[in-house]
């Protein structure tokens, strides 16, 4: 009966004991956000988050599978809440044009808006247009969390 108890007892220390702590994974690194377009695809490399203040940088990858690709175009930065859609930022970037294999682009933002004053933690997207060959125009967008 001792012998029985004592085992019971030692079942139960540990069981209740800490175990090893659980793994959650690795943390989150740069995330690519494709596009498809109508000759091949697009690629928005960006971090998971970006902290208030921290500059924005995020890369463009063209991917024509025919013909050939040009951007971005037209880049701006908006946010989006209750009251709707507003655009913050618009952003010069020299496009870039593609027909064989890849290229990229770099795309900074300064956390600013376009009269001159920080933003704030919030969800912002980047939005910007990629024109084929054929003259079709594509909109591509990726989310840039700043918190």
């Amino acid at each position: 009966m001792r012998v029985l108890a004592a085992l019971l007892a030692l079942l139960l220390f540990t069981s209740c004991g800490g175990g090893p702590p659980l793994h959650t994974g690795a943390p989150v690194g740069d995330l690519v956000i494709p596009t498809t377009v109508p000759n091949g695809k697009v690629e928005v490399v960006v971090k998971g988050t970006y902290a208030v203040g921290e500059m924005v940088r995020a890369t463009v990858r063209l991917l024509p599978a025919t013909g050939s690709l040009r951007g971005p175009l037209d880049a701006f930065i908006q946010a989006s809440g209750f009251h709707g859609t507003a655009t913050v930022r618009h952003l010069s970037i020299d496009p870039i044009s593609v027909s064989a294999g890849s290229a990229e682009a770099v795309v900074q933002w300064d956390m600013r808006d376009d009269s001159g004053q920080a933003v704030g933690s919030d969800d912002y997207s980047l939005v910007f247009s990629v024109i084929d060959d054929s003259g079709r125009t594509t909109s591509v967008g990726a989310t840039l969390q700043v918190r």
